[in-house]
């Protein structure tokens, strides 16, 4: 009886800790009215937007931003309209190279698919950065457009859960 009652008080004092120590997910769905698209996060975000020159000094986007923190690891959705007068793929390629500049990856992204239904184009790039405090950050970049829309989604932490990463980066829709 000794040995059931101390078995009793272990898995529930070892359950209590797992419950403490793991991450809370919330699941949500955000619209991004602007560009026609929703995407799925995992905790409420923080919206912000701001001009941001793209191309060119003389011509700025609005670029919007959601973000949120589940432990360490940070989950962004971002997404801009490029004007008619410049170059999407030029567009999307200097996006990409601020954004993984800005999260320290000094080295080699890797490419892969990513099929996102009814996008012109789709990719994601995993690498690992510095972050500000020296510390080294996994990094998963995605992005996404359809017509002169983008959306780009990232995934920013030490050591970010697997399945919630690849659940964001699959809950984009247009």
């Amino acid at each position: 009886m000794r040995n059931l009652a101390l078995r009793v008080v272990l898995i529930i004092g070892l359950t209590v800790s797992l419950v403490g120590c793991s991450p809370t997910f919330n699941w949500r769905t955000l619209r991004l009215d602007s560009v026609g698209a929703q995407a799925l996060m995992p905790c409420k975000p923080s919206y912000s937007s701001r001009e941001v020159p793209l191309l060119d000094s003389q011509s700025n986007v609005l670029l919007h931003m959601q973000a949120c923190d589940v432990g360490e690891t940070t989950f962004a959705v971002s997404w801009l309209n490029v004007p008619a007068e410049q170059n999407i793929q030029t567009a999307m390629s200097r996006w990409l190279s601020a954004t993984l500049a800005s999260a320290g990856i000094k080295g080699k992204v890797h490419p892969m698919d990513w099929s996102v239904a009814g996008t012109d184009f789709a990719k994601r790039y995993a690498g690992h950065g510095e972050r500000h405090d020296g510390n080294t950050s996994a990094v998963a970049i995605a992005i996404a457009q359809r017509g002169s829309s983008l959306v780009q989604l990232g995934v920013y932490g030490a050591k970010p859960e697997a399945r919630e990463t690849e659940e964001f980066l699959q809950g984009l829709r247009w």
